[in-house]
């Protein structure tokens, strides 16, 4: 992937994440005075900004909670008139991220945000939901459904709406897997993923446009059928890890923020990711397009990994195994390794940290 003069940023496409960084950080100024209001059952048992909360409620049991929802992926599916894969991602981004924590999802609240509750949409959303639910093993026990006629608005008059979801997963007899156990040497498994999955998506569309039937050779479908394609959901294969008795010491699911979301497992080491996995051709088609530098696409997409486990060297074939019994696929892409906390990609010549991607 070559890289280009032209670099239209993330922030040149509407996402501020400088900003949103800054703002966060206002927000949880306050926010994290809340844990003192709390004794007893409710302990938090992982720190503000890991991919879900993990909540103590008796010695042997604790309750994982995660919120998300699927941006603006919705707005490609107004433009394309279809909306199961967003029922299924408003899933998916919950359960992924439930999940690295070690919990077992068990079940969902939704809400759905719409300009006009159109009966077509929202039976749409629902057996997305229903589908992603199936596949990840939940319920969906409750929600809520809130109409905005006067602020909602889309590409496609009448049918503008967002949708996020709460997921929580049970942890029973055992801590939170959190990558403080993790150590130089042992290996990172990367679960590929199916394309852009629910990230970048506002990148994506600045760069290939509003005509979602366009034809994209590369990828063998077009514009819209790319960019809907359904997020993986792990959830299958992870808990088969995790049940399988090997020492799984690092769960991270690969969102906003690419490989870069190995940064938030607690281990004060690096990870050098080495290895060889395919890229989805839609993001050579999308870095090609809009001129976007190799540093600047790894630090918006998740770049063909859409999940990633850590495990001791010597558990790592049998790793790859359970999750291919699991009917998944995982590939050795790298390693943790001494310090400084970054991720090193020397195939593509970056090191990440800090929230981006840098040549080396």
């Amino acid at each position: 992937m070559a890289d280009s003069p032209k670099r239209p940023a993330y922030t040149a496409a509407g996402v501020d994440t400088a900003a949103a960084a800054a703002g966060l950080r206002a927000l949880l100024a306050f926010v994290r005075e809340t844990e003192a209001f709390r004794e007893g059952a409710g302990e938090p048992l992982v720190p503000l900004g890991f991919f879900a909360s993990v909540l103590k409620l008796t010695e042997r049991l604790s309750l994982a909670i995660s919120t998300d929802g699927v941006g603006s992926k919705s707005t490609v599916a107004q433009q394309a008139g279809r909306y199961e894969s967003i029922g299924w991602d408003a899933v998916a981004v919950n359960v992924n991220d439930v999940v690295c924590t070690g919990a077992e999802p068990i079940a969902l609240v939704d809400y759905v945000s719409v300009q006009h509750p159109h009966e077509d949409l929202l039976a749409a959303l629902g057996k997305g939901m229903r589908d992603g639910a199936e596949r990840a093993r939940i319920a969906i026990v409750g929600g809520e459904l809130s109409q905005h006629p006067d602020s909602l608005r889309g590409p496609r008059e009448g049918y503008a709406f967002d949708i996020a979801g709460t997921c929580v997963g049970i942890l029973e007899g055992r801590a939170p897997v959190t990558g403080a156990a993790i150590e130089p040497g042992d290996v990172v498994l990367g679960l590929p993923s199916d394309g852009i999955h629910a990230n970048g998506m506002t990148l994506a569309r600045h760069v290939l446009g509003e005509d979602v039937g366009r034809e994209l050779p590369e990828c063998g479908t077009t514009v819209g059928d790319e960019l809907l394609r359904p997020t993986h959901i792990y959830v299958p294969e992870v808990l088969a890890l995790l049940r399988s008795g090997i020492d799984v010491r690092g769960l991270a699911h690969i969102s906003g923020d690419g490989l870069l979301n190995l940064m938030r497992l607690a281990a004060p080491v690096g990870y050098r990711l080495d290895g060889v996995w395919d890229v989805p051709p839609i993001f050579d088609v999308i870095a090609r397009e809009g001129g976007i530098e190799t540093a600047e696409m790894f630090r918006v997409f998740n770049m063909g990994i859409g999940f990633c486990a850590v495990v001791p060297e010597g558990s790592a074939q049998a790793a790859v195994d359970v999750v291919a019994a699991a009917g998944g696929r995982a590939l050795m892409i790298g390693h943790a390794i001494e310090g400084p906390r970054r991720v090193e990609l020397p195939r593509h010549g970056l090191v990440g940290a800090d929230g981006a991607f840098v040549a080396v």
